[in-house]
């Protein structure tokens, strides 16, 4: 071996030697670390926001504390009472939703429409609803017509003509095995029909 040849050896064992290769124990620790650090990383923004949350509501009611305390009695009542039918109003609008929402559930049931449809067709009112329902009935009805006319479609039979001409048995059977061969790929009916004969 020539010294050349030995640095060459020798320059390939360092760059071997470089390469680190890790057990599964290894591995899994490097995953668990990264995991963790990606893990406390999104708690603490999670609590940040949080954080901010609760301080602007703390910040909202010890407003609304000062200036209860700043207002009399008669004052203070109204402003209870007018929270409270804000508070009422949200309830019954909330209610009144869930009650369309229902309706809504119901009319396309009856309409056999499926009903996965009820919150795209929701509306304010009663009469809306029934005007959505109606249109989207009228269009699913159509679309459904329109799929099932695409699906019924057949292809037109190919003619037993051959090159707009017609072909005889005698013809055909005049045909050498290239001519055959060329005629089943252009035209494979008019072939089974003289084959099945």
């Amino acid at each position: 071996m020539t010294v050349e040849n030995n640095e060459a050896v020798n320059e390939t064992v360092e760059q071997t030697e470089e390469v680190k290769t890790f057990t599964q124990e290894e591995v899994d620790k490097l995953l668990q670390a990264e995991t963790d650090r990606k893990t406390t990383k999104a708690l603490e923004t999670a609590k940040a926001k949080w954080e901010q949350e609760f301080e602007a509501k703390l910040q909202a009611e010890k407003s609304e504390a000062e200036k209860l305390a700043k207002m009399s009695e008669e004052e203070r009542h109204k402003a209870e009472l007018a929270k409270e039918r804000e508070k009422f109003e949200e309830e019954r609008k909330a209610f009144h939703r869930e009650r369309l929402e229902a309706q809504t559930v119901k009319e396309l049931s009856q309409s056999g429409l499926p009903v996965q449809f009820a919150s795209y067709l929701m509306a304010d009112d009663a009469d809306s609803i029934k005007g959505n329902i109606d249109t989207f009935k009228t269009h699913w009805q159509k679309a459904i017509e329109d799929a099932v006319n695409e699906r019924l479609k057949g292809s037109t039979p190919k003619s037993a003509n051959v090159a707009g001409k017609t072909m005889t048995r005698q013809e055909f059977a005049k045909l050498n095995y290239h001519e055959r061969v060329k005629l089943m790929e252009d035209n494979p009916d008019v072939v089974k029909q003289f084959l099945n004969k």
